[in-house]
C-alpha cells in the first residue's frame, strides 16, 4: 500500500466514529489504552530518549511504545497516534528481510510535511477528543477562554495545547489560517 496523496480527513472521521460506536464511548476521557489493547496490540512504555513513540510490526504481532518520560496527557496522544498508523497505514521497511515494519513519532511529526503523520495526528487529536463529545460540552464557547480549554482539557485528559489546535481545526471559522 503506498501512501495516501492528501490526508484523508472524511475517512479518518468515519473511523474514529465506528471505533466510538464499536467500544461504546459514550463520555469523555476516551479510554484509548483499551481500545488499542483490544486489537491485540502490546503497549511498552519506558524511555525512548528524543522519541515520543513508535510502533512495531513483526508478523502478526504489533507493540506501540511510549516515552514514559513524558506527560501522561503527551503519552495518550502518542498511543492515539500510533493507533492511526496501525490502522491508516502499512508502516515503513526497517528491515526488509524479516517483515519487520516501523514508524517513529519525534519532534517532526506534528510538522504538517508528511500525510502519513499528517493522519497520524489527525485520527489522534479525532480520536481524543471526538467532535460530537466537544459539541455536547459546548467547547466553541472555549475558544475565547483559557480557563475554559484548560478544563476541557483536563475533561479530555489532553495538554491544553492539543485541545487549542482541535477547537480550532473543529470550529474552522475561528482557525488562525
Amino acid at each position: 500500500m503506498s501512501a495516501p496523496r492528501r490526508a484523508r480527513y472524511t475517512k479518518i472521521e468515519k473511523l474514529v466514529e465506528g471505533l466510538l460506536d464499536q467500544h461504546d464511548v459514550t463520555q469523555v476521557p476516551v479510554p484509548v489504552e483499551s481500545i488499542v489493547s483490544s486489537y491485540g496490540i502490546h503497549l511498552r512504555k519506558g524511555d525512548l530518549e528524543d522519541v515520543s513513540g513508535l510502533i512495531v510490526r513483526d508478523g502478526s504481532s504489533v507493540t506501540i511504545g511510549v516515552n514514559a518520560k513524558q506527560s501522561r496527557t503527551r503519552q495518550r496522544f502518542t498511543i492515539a497516534h500510533e493507533f492511526g498508523h496501525f490502522l491508516l497505514h502499512d508502516g515503513m521497511s526497517s528491515h526488509v528481510d524479516h517483515d519487520y515494519r516501523v514508524n517513529f513519532r519525534s519532534e517532526t511529526s506534528s510538522l504538517a510535511v508528511d500525510v502519513e503523520e499528517i493522519e497520524a495526528n489527525f485520527f489522534a487529536a479525532s480520536l481524543l477528543m471526538p467532535k460530537q463529545f466537544l459539541d455536547e460540552a459546548d467547547a466553541i464557547e472555549a475558544l475565547d477562554s483559557d480557563t475554559a480549554v484548560g478544563h476541557l482539557a483536563k475533561s479530555f485528559n489532553v495538554s491544553r495545547h492539543a485541545m487549542s489546535l482541535r477547537l480550532g481545526n473543529v470550529y474552522r471559522e475561528y482557525s488562525p489560517f
